[in-house]
């Protein structure tokens, strides 16, 4: 039988600077991606934001999801990938793109880490010829990983039994009190939580 867990993940876009260099002064926005298994993974995109002031986002992004224990093995090999970009008229264009290794995520302190992303440039992106410093993104991820017997003890907290919660396809390791999507190797549900400073 296999052994599932529940991952947990906050992945927050904060701001991004040394952006003098790109040629437009709208339309900047980031995208990053989430392995889900299976050689496939999830796309998540901030909202545009201008780069005539300091191009800030303050975005937070929630994953929760139940999953086989060598998932999170899997996970530990590959890297969160970030995109700088700037949307055209039709699509976008790639700005520059910056990695963070899971496994540093995974064993930092906490499972908690904050820190300045640099942008690798991309060849043909639109940006002047004198670039003085690399642009970066900051970043901020939290991590939670705990059993499923964890998460059924909590359940059992808030419910007296299963019918109270009103989950409406029962309790198991594929079905969660949210809404659950199913992506072959594992259920996935995630928040989009927008904090917007006007």
């Amino acid at each position: 039988m296999d052994t599932y867990a529940n991952f947990s993940c906050q992945l927050r876009i904060i701001q991004a600077r040394n952006i003098e260099f790109i040629n437009s002064t709208k339309n900047l926005f980031a995208r990053f991606y989430l392995p889900i298994g299976n050689n496939k993974r999830i796309q998540l995109n901030t909202k545009n934001v201008s780069t005539k002031l300091v191009p800030f986002w303050d975005e937070s992004f929630n994953l929760d999801c139940s999953c086989p224990q060598e998932f999170l093995e899997i996970l530990n090999q590959q890297s969160l990938v970030l995109e700088l970009r700037q949307r055209k008229m039709w699509g976008s264009q790639l700005i520059g793109k910056g990695e963070i290794p899971w496994k540093v995520i995974l064993e930092s302190q906490n499972m908690e880490l904050k820190e300045w992303l640099k942008m690798d440039l991309a060849s043909g992106s639109d940006c002047k010829e004198v670039m003085l410093s690399t642009p970066e993104v900051e970043v901020e991820i939290k991590v939670r990983v705990s059993s499923v017997a964890e998460m059924e003890k909590q359940n059992n907290k808030k419910c007296n039994n299963w019918n109270e919660c009103g989950c409406k396809n029962g309790h198991d390791h594929n079905a969660w009190c949210n809404i659950a999507e199913d992506c072959d190797m594992l259920t996935i549900s995630f928040d989009f939580m927008t904090n917007q400073k006007q």
